[in-house]
């Protein structure tokens, strides 16, 4: 449905055509063909003055490809998917498009999509989304303390000083004297800084004179998590105080500017989906993510550990994990993703209790009943595998990776039609993506439909010559379903090559495995993997 604002009927139809064009092109919707299909369908229709006629039927028949023979009261595809795609425009909305000159939505009950004009004719059409500039780090400079200092203004004039050189450095805002002062004159200033002034980090200093030998001692805290990430003391017999500060304040920019470079990418507020630039294109730890953040805000520590898993960086994660769990013990996220490291480094003991404690703390999670249900599944306690991955789908129906997780739950006890059933319908909702192809094809090769689970290969064989969709960790699994033991190494190989497949590859603890493990030649792999 248009609006009735500023533009003309022709204006707003191509600004509408701009705006469906940067969303179908958009890494959201890069995997999700049917939800842009479903889309531009829509869209178009309702352009062309024909979106009163958007009902299920004709969906079916016409952006589908149904026969006449569709029956709306029988099948669920075209609300399924309709609701899948609401949501999917809401996160593309909240991340990449968060600053998008036209807003498309889809409204709960319908099938016609409506359009919001967010931005007035006057403005520049060619303005880039703050979300995706750079972001520069907010530096709060508190009044610094001085001890066994009668003028305050020597305390004052070193502040200056340092905020003034701090200022210069070109990733770096410093907040204004009225600011620091304000901060300066509360309790507890750290939280407060943060919730008023949305600094990044917080610099503290104290000024000790002893005769005309000078210590100044800085620090330069993270307000989030309130711990010290730099830290600085000078300490000189001083004649010329002003000599002094230019030089310490010069020394301080210089050694700030070093801990900027060297700090790890920043997960900004303004994109909760930033992880997936650090998570690359995997599906499954994409997936977790998301969910994770929706369901409790993950911290920097979180989100950058589970790159290191997925690079298998295992050692590295751990450290981030337990960082994040000491700065914040009652959150069950970073338990339960250090639940996720121990599980890739095959610890399962402690992977369980690690989850155990996730879903103690998040007991609605969805997140954190799928990881549990995995370390379950590897654990061999299927049973209690299909029970966690059946209240995660319950927790959250369009969490696709904990329905993939419960397919490979049903198929390891025993449960081949269902097991089945359940990943044919992953792979429709996830556009047949390299890893549900997997599942699909072990689950096939393990019932003995060795046809289809070929079929499956041969379709992941012809992505290899694009980087980008070749993966050999999912024809690992299939050749191991089909007891293609060397085709399965020759694969494994090729994986273990391409760092950011291997956190699919539970080489150690995974029921798909157990005939790898038992061949001479896996030690040799899973050394590479960091772990044995």
């Amino acid at each position: 449905m248009l609006s009735d604002c500023n533009p003309s009927l022709e204006l707003q139809k191509e600004r509408i055509a701009a705006a469906l064009h940067a969303i179908t092109h958009s890494e959201t919707f890069r995997r999700a063909k049917r939800l842009r299909q479903l889309l531009q369908y829509l869209v178009s229709e309702t352009l062309a003055g024909r979106g009163e006629r958007l009902k299920q039927f004709t969906i079916a028949v016409e952006a589908f490809g149904h026969d006449g023979d569709f029956h709306p009261q029988l099948q669920t595809s075209v609300r399924t998917e309709a609701w899948r795609l609401r949501s999917r425009l809401e996160v593309y909305f909240q991340t990449e498009g968060v600053n998008d000159e036209v807003r498309i939505s889809l409204p709960k009950g319908g099938f016609m999509p409506t359009f919001r004009f967010e931005r007035k004719d006057n403005e520049p059409a060619a303005l880039q989304p703050l979300a995706r500039q750079a972001i520069a780090t907010r530096l709060l400079i508190l009044p610094f303390s001085g001890l066994s200092i009668h003028d305050s203004d020597i305390v004052t004039a070193f502040h200056d000083e340092i905020s003034l050189c701090l200022a210069n450095l070109p990733s770096m805002v410093v907040l204004s004297r009225n600011s620091s002062e304000g901060f300066g004159q509360i309790e507890n200033a750290l939280p407060h800084a943060l919730r008023v002034s949305q600094a990044s980090y917080v610099m503290e200093g104290s000024l000790f004179r002893q005769g005309q030998t000078y210590r100044l001692n800085l620090r330069i805290i993270d307000p989030n998590q309130d711990v010290t990430v730099w830290s600085a003391r000078h300490e000189q017999h001083v004649e010329d105080v002003i000599a002094f500060q230019r030089r310490v304040a010069t020394d301080v920019a210089a050694s700030v500017q070093s801990w900027l470079r060297s700090r790890p990418p920043s997960i900004t507020v303004e994109d909760d989906m930033a992880p997936r630039h650090v998570l690359r294109d995997n599906v499954l730890l994409r997936e977790y993510l998301r969910r994770a953040i929706r369901d409790r805000t993950a911290g920097e520590q979180v989100a950058l550990g589970l790159g290191c898993l997925t690079s298998g960086r295992i050692d590295e994660a751990a450290r981030m994990f337990n960082q994040a769990i000491m700065a914040n013990p009652a959150d069950g996220l970073p338990h339960t993703v250090m639940g996720l490291g121990h599980l890739q480094s095959g610890r399962l003991q402690d992977a369980f209790q690690a989850a155990e404690r996730g879903v103690e703390l998040a007991p609605r999670s969805a997140f954190a009943h799928s990881s549990l249900a995995a370390i379950c599944m590897h654990m061999r306690d299927f049973d209690g595998a299909i029970v966690f991955a059946q209240r995660s789908v319950a927790l959250a129906p369009e969490f696709d990776v904990a329905k993939l997780l419960l397919g490979d739950c049903f198929l390891y006890a025993g449960f081949h039609k269902t097991a089945i059933a359940q990943l044919e319908e992953v792979c429709r909702l996830v556009d047949e993506h390299p890893v549900a192809l997997a599942h699909l094809g072990y689950a096939y090769a393990r019932s003995g439909r060795e046809i289809e689970a070929r079929r499956l290969l041969s379709v992941l064989q012809e992505g290899r010559h694009r980087p980008d969709d070749a993966n050999f960790a999912a024809m690992t699994l299939i050749h191991t379903g089909l007891g293609d033991v060397e085709q399965a190494f020759q694969c494994l190989d090729c994986a273990l090559t391409s760092r950011n497949q291997m956190q699919e590859l539970p080489l150690l603890t995974s029921p798909a495995y157990d005939g790898l493990r038992a061949h001479p030649a896996f030690n040799s792999m899973a050394s590479r993997l960091n772990v044995s």
